[in-house]
């Protein structure tokens, strides 16, 4: 009997360099060495049923990923798990996976929003009266490239929280939930290079200490759930 799994792992730091595209195939490969019995579409050329939530910008790490996987026959999620794990290469960890309604629609539809963690090297700065004046604006315009060229796009309805949650050795940490999905996505560094110009600092790579993805999260029956609480049962 077919079954569809929601599958979270982890990317960590030791792979946060690679493509969305490289970690595609690698967890392809994975499947297939740890012998998943996963089905495939129809038609010239069957292609396994995979697919994967909205992607991670490199360099970034994440405990929060996804991907939705349909089986060709029945599997426990605790033997994917650990099919999964014993093949993985270092870096790339499966977290935890359940069985979810057939017909529901893919993540990337569902998923609106996610969190990030983020360690911010700010040195000088008066962060949280610039970080308040900052999030008081109604616009916060930047500039985004796509495959139709570069456009100006309002950023301050893709920002739900952004909060400081505490310091340590020079860092500033906090916590940001974005919007993230197919109707919009907003990505964390470019949130943060726009902060860190607001606030009168030159926004290059030596402010960043980390960015890391805690989750991401669906609005389902009036409240915002992770897609592991999908699960049936």
């Amino acid at each position: 009997m077919p079954v569809r799994m929601v599958v979270k792992y982890a990317k960590q730091d030791r792979v946060k360099y690679i493509s969305h595209l490289d970690l595609m195939r690698t967890l392809h490969r994975a499947l297939r060495r740890a012998g998943i019995p996963v089905a495939f579409s129809q038609g010239y050329n069957p292609q396994p049923r995979v697919a994967f939530a909205p992607p991670l910008p490199v360099g970034m790490t994440s405990q929060g990923e996804y991907m939705d996987v349909m089986l060709a026959s029945e599997m426990s999620p605790q033997e994917f798990c650990q099919g999964m794990n014993s093949v993985l290469p270092q870096g790339i960890a499966i977290l935890k996976a359940v069985a979810i309604d057939e017909s529901l629609p893919s993540l990337m539809s569902m998923i609106e929003r996610a969190l990030y963690c983020i360690s911010l090297k700010a040195p000088g700065l008066c962060i949280e009266g610039a970080l308040k004046d900052f999030l008081a604006q109604p616009d916060i315009t930047i500039t985004k490239s796509g495959k139709k060229g570069e456009r100006l796009v309002n950023i301050r309805p893709m920002i739900h929280r952004l909060d400081i949650v505490g310091q340590e050795e020079g860092k500033v940490i906090m916590e940001a939930m974005l919007s993230a999905g197919s109707k919009e996505s907003l990505n964390p560094e470019q949130m943060i290079r726009s902060f860190l110009e607001f606030a009168g600092i030159e926004g290059d790579s030596c402010c960043f200490a980390d960015i890391h993805r805690v989750d991401m999260f669906l609005y389902r029956e009036n409240e915002w759930i992770t897609p592991l609480e999908l699960g049936r049962g």
